[in-house]
């Protein structure tokens, strides 16, 4: 092998490891860049569960008072009917 040769060689591993080098670079960027997007979307997971549950909670909110009003509709209906029963017992018979 000439000097040359061994020149050349040498100048190739030389460039191989900064190319070595260079991707070891661009893989650490990509992962930084990567836990960078899960950083980033963090924030909106946890934005999209807090509205999941203030949305669980207007429904729940919403169920608890139609329950109430549905309730309130029963006694009524049977306050009212149980006050029709007592002005037909208590009516003078004339009437």
């Amino acid at each position: 092998m000439t000097e040359f040769e061994i020149a050349t060689l040498a100048f190739q591993e030389a460039t191989l490891a900064f190319q070595k080098s260079t991707l070891a670079i661009q893989e650490s960027t990509l992962a930084v860049r990567e836990t960078g997007l899960w950083i980033a979307a963090a924030p909106v997971a946890v934005g999209l569960i807090q509205a999941g549950i203030v949305w669980y909670g207007i429904l729940a909110m919403q169920r608890a008072g139609d329950r109430r009003a549905q309730e309130q509709d029963q006694r009524h209906t049977e306050a009212m009917t149980a006050l029709r029963e007592l002005i037909t017992r208590t009516a003078p018979a004339g009437r």
